[in-house]
Parts: structure tokens; C-alpha cells; sequence
């Protein structure tokens, strides 16, 4: 009888949010049998990275450096904005990644940055996260208030454990936001990737989710009935999805 493959979950937080994000996820993948790290994105309020040197080839720099330190076959899991950086660590990193999976995340192609997909696809009467974001002066970071976070990131939740996670967002660095990805077909496109839809959405709308499926394509697609944030809202419930996804199309490495 073969074992089961043990693999590496990499977790990519979305924009203002930090590894804490995962807290509710990383321990029960370990509790399955599977090693799972949570990265803190630079610039993210984690550490001191200048926001004006922040972009997505910093955070895809950090994200690599966690799995060069690990070991087996990984499944990187990108959530939200932490889908670009996934995608690029994809690029990077073809030969150690046996799958990625997009949770309700910005899945570009090539070429792309999430701000030109919001300019090319956002629609009047999409009031997500990217409508309600302040700026600083010099527009180099962006925020979102809590209780516009808790409203369309975290409604499905109980309100005390939405109300903690909105206070604990942090300023964002815009140049992850700016930064197109480069992904070849070579590298990236080797990597079989799954969408997981989050069907009550209200940041990352699903007719946005279902344009990303459509121009940058996807092996499978996946859904929760869910908010943007099923980390919180159903911990459950996404963890089967993560390792019923990933018995099903992972590749061998």
C-alpha cells in the first residue's frame, strides 16, 4: 500500500492582511498529515520594508525563500491579491510546486496587474474593497476601514471574530497592486492550477472571480458557499476543500 503524499501548503494572504490570516487553516492541514506555512508579505505592516520598495518581485522573493526551506512537493494557496504573488512564485519555481489553488484570487495572465483588471473589468455597481480604499498622501499605500472590512470581506462570520480580524488589517503597498506578472507557458503553465469561487463574495465579486477563470483558464473549478473570507467564516469547510482538491489535481513530482 503506497502512502499518501505529504505536501507543503504555502499560504499567501491577500492585501491587507498578514499570515494571521491562516491562523484557523495552518493547524488543521497539520492535523491532515501535510507541513503548512502562512507567509507575511513585505511591507504588510510585518516588517519594515519601505512601502515604496514593495512589489511583487519582493513578495514573491519572500514566498520562494519559504519553499526553498522546505521540503516535498508544496501546493501554493494564494487568497485574494495573494493570488499574483502565486502565480509568480509559480513561475519561479515550476519544478517544486505540485499545484496551485486560487481562493476567491486574482488568477491573471501574463502581462497583467490586478489594477489593470480592475480598470478593464470592475463594473459600476461592484462596491467591493478595491471601491472603499483610502490613500496616503503620497498614494504609495492604501487602506480600507473596518467596518467597510467587515461588511464585504468578513459578514458570514460571528461579528466579534470579524470585528478582531478587521482591526488587525494594516496598510497595503500599492506596488504589489502595480506590478504586472511575467509567466510563461514553460514554467507557470505546467503547473495545474483550481479555482475556489466564494459565492457570497462582496470584495472580489464572483462575475470577477468567473472573468478570471475565463481569461486566464484553470483546470478545475471549485465553490464555498461563502464570504471573502472562508479562513473565518467556514475553517471546516475550506480544509476539505484544500486537501479534496489537492488529492485530486496534484500533480507528481
Amino acid at each position: 500500500m503506497t502512502d499518501k503524499p505529504r505536501y507543503t501548503f504555502i499560504l499567501v494572504h491577500g492585501a491587507w492582511q498578514g499570515a494571521w490570516a491562516f491562523d484557523t487553516i495552518v493547524p488543521r492541514l497539520k492535523a491532515a498529515g501535510h507541513d503548512a506555512i502562512a507567509a507575511d508579505l513585505p511591507g504588510d505592516g510585518h516588517d519594515a520594508t519601505p512601502p515604496g520598495e514593495v512589489n511583487l518581485a519582493r513578495y514573491a522573493e519572500k514566498v520562494t525563500s519559504l519553499i526553498d526551506a522546505a521540503t516535498g512537493p508544496v501546493v501554493m494557496v494564494g487568497h485574494s491579491m495573494g493570488g499574483v504573488t502565486a502565480s509568480q512564485v509559480c513561475e519561479l519555481r515550476p519544478e517544486r510546486i505540485a499545484l496551485a489553488i486560487y481562493l476567491c484570487a486574482f488568477m491573471l495572465p501574463d502581462g497583467l496587474a490586478v489594477l489593470d483588471f480592475y480598470a478593464n473589468y470592475l463594473e459600476p455597481w461592484m462596491k467591493g474593497a478595491h471601491a472603499r480604499v483610502t490613500y496616503d498622501a503620497d498614494g504609495l499605500t492604501s487602506r480600507i476601514d473596518p467596518a467597510s472590512a467587515v461588511d464585504v470581506c468578513y459578514h458570514q462570520s460571528d461579528r466579534t471574530v470579524a470585528e478582531a480580524a478587521a482591526a488587525r488589517l494594516t496598510p497595503q503597498p500599492e506596488g504589489g497592486r502595480r506590478s504586472k506578472l511575467h509567466l510563461t507557458p514553460e514554467r507557470y503553465g505546467k503547473i495545474p492550477r483550481v479555482y475556489i469561487e466564494a459565492l457570497q463574495d462582496r470584495s472580489v465579486h464572483l462575475p470577477l472571480q468567473r472573468k478570471m477563470q475565463e481569461i486566464t483558464g484553470c483546470d478545475a473549478v471549485y465553490a464555498l458557499d461563502s464570504d471573502h473570507a472562508p479562513q473565518l467564516s467556514m475553517p471546516d469547510a475550506l480544509t476539505a476543500t484544500l486537501l479534496d482538491v489537492t488529492a485530486r489535481h496534484a500533480r507528481t513530482l
